[in-house]
């Protein structure tokens, strides 16, 4: 009876082992959401100021003009400044994560939307435009200005580092 049984034969736990180590091996595959605007490796301070940019633009008709306006006022830093670092962290070492697909949607949402949001305060009055439009262009068009640049890879060191010869 010991002749049938698996765990005699050494061929068949090195069988086993081998399976298990390469199943070990294959790196596991990140589920990635397809609403996801920004890639891994995004800066939080772009996240968190293009959430409150879009608060500001959806919740206009409930929260009014005013704490819409304080709301992207808020985020619109965090978003001027983002863009910038993370240029710079890209171009210096390498980091992932330009939002490009952010910069697109609110440029182009923003130019859709904007001739939505025409009104006219009487009927024979000027038309005017809900801002909310104008600022989620402005923010998407802050972050493609800043893409060209992120594409720049940085000067390659000179030879012999970076000393003169003279």
């Amino acid at each position: 009876m010991a002749e049938n049984d698996d765990t005699q034969h050494p061929e068949h736990e090195d069988a086993a082992t081998t399976d298990a180590s390469s199943a070990d091996r294959q790196p596991a595959k990140a589920k990635r959401s397809p609403f996801t605007f920004t890639d891994d490796g995004c800066r939080s301070e772009i996240r968190v100021g293009a959430l409150l940019i879009l608060a500001a633009v959806f919740l206009w008709l409930w929260l009014g003009p005013a704490w819409s306006s304080r709301l992207y006022f808020i985020g619109l830093p965090l978003l001027l400044i983002g863009v910038p670092l993370q240029v710079r962290d890209q171009r210096r070492i390498a980091r992932p994560g330009f939002p490009l697909k952010l910069g697109l949607v609110f440029a182009l949402g923003g130019a859709l939307m904007w001739p939505d949001l025409l009104y006219r305060e009487s009927v024979g009055g000027d038309v005017s435009v809900q801002p909310v439009a104008p600022l989620l262009v402005v923010a998407g068009l802050w972050i493609l200005a800043w893409w060209p640049v992120s594409r720049l890879r940085p000067a390659a060191a000179p030879a012999g580092g970076g000393e003169r010869e003279a």
